[in-house]
């Protein structure tokens, strides 16, 4: 059980409303994190623009990938379900690749480097060597969508503190998925 309400768009703030609103249009669904951020309109706002405005240059595969990844990672079950759900159901990647995404690899060559790299920052906390910055770069990737890699990394970690600190319920549309550290 949560450990906050999640709202229906009813009962958010009237700021929250059309935010959550958007993702009923764009998902099919308000999903329970965002319903129960709404609390905060600002809070909700922010995890909003950030969703939409991060690792474009990554593509919505290797984003959904690293979120995979960073669940697993920091042990959170309801970022693990969402992100599997949203993997499979709107960028079409493999049941195969989400698993490898866990422990940050991927079946698509390009996507693997940008995982093993995501995967050292995440363990690490940052704490990364030259030599792997130097490895994602050798694989074909620019500065810029390096930053990216670590921004998309990060605001995972984001969602995975708010999911991880109140207990979010997994929603009924996503497979209910357990991470190897919160098993």
């Amino acid at each position: 059980m949560a450990r906050i309400a999640i709202l229906t768009i009813e009962e958010a703030p009237a700021k929250s409303q059309p935010i959550l609103r958007n993702y009923v249009q764009v998902l099919g669904l308000v999903p329970n994190f965002f319903a129960m951020i709404s609390q905060s309109p600002d809070a909700l706002k922010a995890i909003a623009d950030m969703h939409a405005t991060l690792g474009k240059s990554l593509g919505h595969k290797t984003r959904e990938r690293i979120h995979v990844m960073t669940a697993e990672v920091n042990g959170c079950n309801y970022c693990l379900s969402a992100h599997t759900y949203l993997g499979g159901k709107l960028q079409g990647l493999s049941a195969e690749d989400m698993e490898l995404n866990r422990e940050g690899h991927s079946t698509d060559p390009k996507a693997d480097a940008a995982l093993q790299f995501a995967y050292k920052v995440a363990k690490g906390r940052g704490h990364i060597e030259t030599a792997d910055v130097e490895a994602v770069r050798a694989a074909g990737f620019s500065d810029a969508e390096i930053v990216d890699i670590v921004a998309e990394t990060a605001f995972s970690f984001i969602t995975n503190i708010f999911n991880n600190t109140f207990k979010t319920e997994i929603d009924s549309a996503f497979p209910a998925l357990q991470t190897k550290k919160a098993a």
